[in-house]
């Protein structure tokens, strides 16, 4: 009775055992994702970047600068990290990203990161704190960037 209870209580569990493990590898996959993306960026490597992205991934910047698909997002940030206004720049500090799953093919990704020394095409030198917002999906096994969304944090109003 007792070997019926233990077996009976192991075969009820293993289905969750089984989606706690694929939640994890996906996470970690996800995350490695972001990790690389965050990489390519910080080493200047547009080319790194562009196993990241789906196809027909859109990419929207704090600019309003719209790009649709991975070439295309990957020959801007080419050009982004060439620029002299980029490259001097330097990291202050970058949180750990944050990862919800929407579907179990589905998640959203949240990273924030702080810059300083950035100059503007008008000359302009600003400190940025910047929120970017991913949505990733597993496609043929694979997790690729569909969406990214990237917004400035703006210093509040005192009212």
């Amino acid at each position: 009775m007792l070997r019926r209870l233990f077996l009976l209580a192991v075969v009820s569990t293993w289905p969750a055992c089984l989606v706690a493990q694929a939640r994890g590898a996906d996470s970690a996959a996800i995350l490695g994702l972001i990790k690389q993306r965050a990489e390519a960026m910080r080493t200047l490597r547009a080319d790194l970047q562009a196993a990241s992205y789906a196809p027909d991934a859109v990419w929207i910047n704090a600019f309003g600068v719209r790009r649709t698909g991975r070439d295309s997002i990957v020959a801007f940030l080419r050009g982004l990290y060439a620029d002299s206004g980029f490259r001097e720049s330097r990291l202050l500090r970058e949180e750990p990203p944050e990862l919800i799953f929407v579907r179990p093919e589905v998640a959203i990704v949240h990273e924030f990161h702080e810059r300083e020394g950035q100059r503007l095409a008008d000359g302009t030198v600003v400190s940025r704190r910047t929120h970017t917002s991913f949505v990733v999906s597993k496609e043929s096994g694979r997790w690729l960037i569909r969406y990214q969304y990237i917004a400035d944090e703006r210093p509040r109003s005192r009212r």
